[in-house]
Order: C-alpha cells, then structure tokens, then sequence
C-alpha cells in the first residue's frame, strides 16, 4: 500500500503529511511486537501508555511509515491525524481489502446478553453448516483455530479486520462479533459494516469510562450507524423508540404484543430453557441447555436476527436444542450435586446483571439462595452499593469478597459495597476470594443454591497492571467440592 492510497483511506481525518506519495509498506502494527520490516506504524493515546513514546524503538525496529498524533522531532516519514484510533480502523479494512463486505456480519452489543446472544449466532449458522468465526468475551474462533483466550471483549480494529480476512480467505461465511461500549467508543468498528446489529439491553454499567448513561446509550446505540445498505437492527420492543431518529430497518423481540418477535410462556429449570417464541411467519418451541429466563429472549434476538435473513425460524430454533450455553454465564457447576447443592458461577458484574441471575436463582431453588461476589477496581464505584442493595434484598445469605481490584484498593472497593449492605441481612465480609467461597459452599445446605458473581469465565485475577494471580472461579469451586466428597470437609 502506497502513501497515496493510504492519503485517500484517511483524507477526512489528515492534519499533516511528511511523506513521499510513492513510498509502499507491506504490512500495519499498532504494537511494538508486531513491527516488521516495511511497515506503517500506528501510534496510538492510551489511558496508560502512549506509543509515541516509543517512536525510536519502533523505527529502529524497521517501521518505513508513522501515523501520528502529536508532533515528532525524528526526521522519518509520517502522516499527522487528528484521530489514530480511526485511521487504524479505516487503513485495517482498506488493507485487508474490506473483508466485511464478501461475509454475513453480525454485530451484538448490550450490558448483559450479548456473549451468548453472538455465540448462539455463531451456534446455529454452523449447525445448518455454514462456516463462520466468531469474537466474543469467552470464545475467539476464527473458522477451525484453536480459541485462544484474551481479556478484551472486543479486540482492537486490526485484530478484528485481520480476522475478517482469514475467514474470507478460506472460504468462511460469516463473522459474529461480540461489541463493547468501549469498542464503538474508541472507533474499534467503525470501517466494519454490519448485516444485523442487535442490542440486547442497556442497563447501568461502564460510567467510569463514559461519564453518564446517556453517553453510554450514545455509545451503545451508534452500532445502528454502522449497518449496511438494507442491514437490519434488532432490540427489544421496548427499546424501539430509542431508534426514531435513524433511518434503519426496526425489528423487535420481547414478551408484548407489539413486538416482531413475541416470547411466550417461559419455563425454565435446571436442565435448560423452554418458550414459545411467535414469529411473522408463525410460531416455533424453543429448548436451550442454557440456563435463565434471559436466555430465552437471548435466543429470541438470535432467532430473529438470521430469521430476518431470510434463514427458517424453525431450523433455527432447532439448532440451539444442542446449545449447551456459555462459560461463566449461569454456568451450573454440576459436581457440586453430588452435595445435595447446586452452584452457578456467572459474570454479573452489574445491578441488573446480579438482579437477574438472583431472580433466576431463587425461583429454582429448593432452599436458600446464597451469594459470594464483589466489584472489580478502577470501575463504576457509584454502581457497587447499588449491587450489594439488590444481593440484600434477594439473596438470603450475602458474603461479600474481593473481586478483580485492578490497582485500586480492596479495603476502598469493599467500603463502597458495604454502603448499600442491609445490616439485618445476614452477610459476611471475606476479603479472601477462595475463602469466601469454601465458605459459602461449607454454610450450604441440603437444596441450597450458591451463586459465585462477578468474575465468570475469567482465568486470572487482576491484582495491578504487574500482578495477575491465576483464579477461576468455577476451577476453584470444583477443587473445595472434591475435596469435601473426600471427606476432608462436609457439609450440613
């Protein structure tokens, strides 16, 4: 790609170039470990490092071109921007030759639902038997590789326009991504065009990085802009008027009559999820293994999105009676019945999220429902009593526990929880995360239901920006239930 083709990808956003039209590189990084020889180098502002700052390193490294933010003293070719993060996007797509315009793209965005609503996506158009890939919090398939697993909801623009193009190039036909606020924020898909974009549900969350829910709605809802020509968004009914100001394609899921897609008759046990689900082209029965009312309008949006497609509602609601759900997303441990007791691990990190898997709970348990959980650092704190008041008002046992403290301070962390703390709940404060937990199962009885929140699928616990400590939640659940079926612990 020459520095002309690369000048007429970024010509709305160039402030400044210093470099020869004719000059071509062979690849793009935005990372000092992905710098090869001939390359143009991204340098991006982040909320902890700026690679500015790395400028000579990259260069020595072999980097031929720079895209910039800030002003440089090196004498090396580059072109000044006024937005990096989005010349990224827009060089990744123009790169790769726009991926997303030869594949079937689904977007999904949401606070809650939307990793298992982009994995149900991914679930049933494998199951008809078209190849595809999905990116998602838990699960990062590109057609037949391993996953591998990352932090990041969403990645950043070139990992996922990179992706894009090894689906297209061996013959896949679709791509589900999962989309994060921080992502539609920080321009991650803003060259991506999208076929369906769905939006689960806005509730509080992530106000540490947007500053108030209005500029998270804002955040949430610009996937909407990113359709294509024809494409079509999918949110529940009640959201609809949330939309009046965009010329798109309106299709709704939801439990009222007004809805294009109507949930019905929700049953859900220990073994799955049962609804009717009304279509405009009829009505089917749905089953997942997948655990949770919420799940049956997961499927509804899932359903609807490749319904409108022009795929069958029926073949579709077939595909997920082998959906067996998603990591950490009211996952049931199930060794822990052979304790007479059932244990959900899940990621609910939010006061809807932690409401809603409490409700779930509770009508499924025999006896009481007792919760461990905590809130992660450098976060919402305005958010943290907030979820401790609904675990007070729901929960029959609250323990509260350290959670990912990411730098900040637990004992401060723990204080903002123990604001919203019913004091005549019973509730006990173990900082101890492993502890808390053994305790909870050890308090258990017979019938009980134990829900671990916050952490889900997460591999490792974020102590600082240095230390990370390995911890799963549902790994460390099965570790303490063996041993108490050895008979080194019981119990009552």
């Amino acid at each position: 790609m020459t520095v002309s083709k690369i000048l007429e990808v970024l010509r709305d956003i160039v402030v400044e170039v210093n470099a020869p039209p004719d000059l071509e590189v062979s690849s793009i990084a935005t990372h000092s470990s992905q710098v090869k020889n001939g390359c143009v180098f991204v340098c991006r502002r982040g909320f902890k490092f700026d690679s500015h700052d790395i400028i000579p390193e990259i260069v020595e490294k072999g980097a031929k071109l720079l895209i910039i933010e800030k002003d440089i003293s090196l004498p090396v070719p580059y072109i000044k921007v006024f937005d990096s993060r989005l010349a990224e996007a827009l060089l990744a797509s123009a790169f790769f030759g726009d991926p997303w315009k030869d594949l079937l793209v689904f977007g999904v965005t949401g606070t809650n639902g939307k990793t298992t609503t982009t994995l149900m996506i991914h679930h049933m158009l494998t199951s008809l038997g078209l190849k595809g890939s999905v990116l998602s919090t838990v699960v990062k398939w590109i057609l037949n590789e391993k996953s591998y697993y990352d932090d990041m909801t969403t990645p950043d623009a070139l990992t996922i326009l990179s992706a894009m193009s090894r689906t297209r190039e061996n013959s896949g036909e679709f791509f589900s991504l999962e989309v994060s606020s921080h992502a539609l924020s920080l321009r991650r898909v803003e060259a991506i065009r999208f076929d369906v974009a769905i939006l689960t549900n806005v509730t509080r969350d992530h106000l540490d990085f947007h500053g108030d829910f209005e500029s998270y709605l804002k955040a949430k809802l610009h996937i909407f802009d990113l359709l294509k020509e024809g494409g079509v968004a999918v949110l529940k009914e009640s959201y609809r008027e949330l939309l009046d100001d965009k010329r798109v394609r309106k299709v709704t899921f939801g439990d009222t009559e007004e809805s294009d897609y109507k949930v019905k008759d929700v049953e859900v046990t220990w073994e799955g999820t049962r609804c009717v689900l009304e279509t405009p082209d009829g009505s089917c029965k749905v089953f997942t293994k997948a655990v949770g009312d919420f799940n049956a309008y997961n499927a509804a949006a899932a359903i609807a999105a490749l319904h409108q497609l022009g795929f069958d509602y029926r073949e579709l609601a077939a595909s997920l009676e082998n959906f067996c759900g998603v990591e950490g997303r009211f996952e049931v441990v199930h060794p822990a019945r052979k304790l007479g007791v059932n244990v959900v691990v899940d990621f609910a990190h939010s006061p809807d999220a932690i409401e809603k898997v409490l409700r779930n709970a509770r009508k499924l348990s025999e006896g009481r429902v007792i919760i461990v959980f905590g809130a992660g650092g450098s976060g919402d704190r305005g958010k943290r009593p907030m979820m401790a008041s609904i675990a007070c008002e729901l929960a029959d046992v609250v323990i509260l526990t350290t959670d990912d403290p990411r730098g900040e301070d637990p004992v401060q962390i723990m204080e903002d929880l123990l604001k919203g703390v019913n004091k005549q709940k019973p509730h006990l404060v173990i900082m101890d995360r492993r502890e808390a937990i053994e305790t909870a199962l050890t308090i258990a009885n017979k019938g009980d239901t134990v829900i671990i929140a916050g952490r889900g699928h997460e591999r490792y616990q974020v102590i600082d920006d240095v230390k990370k400590v390995p911890f799963n939640d549902r790994e460390v659940i099965e570790e303490i239930i063996r041993e108490k079926a050895s008979g080194r612990r019981s119990i009552k």
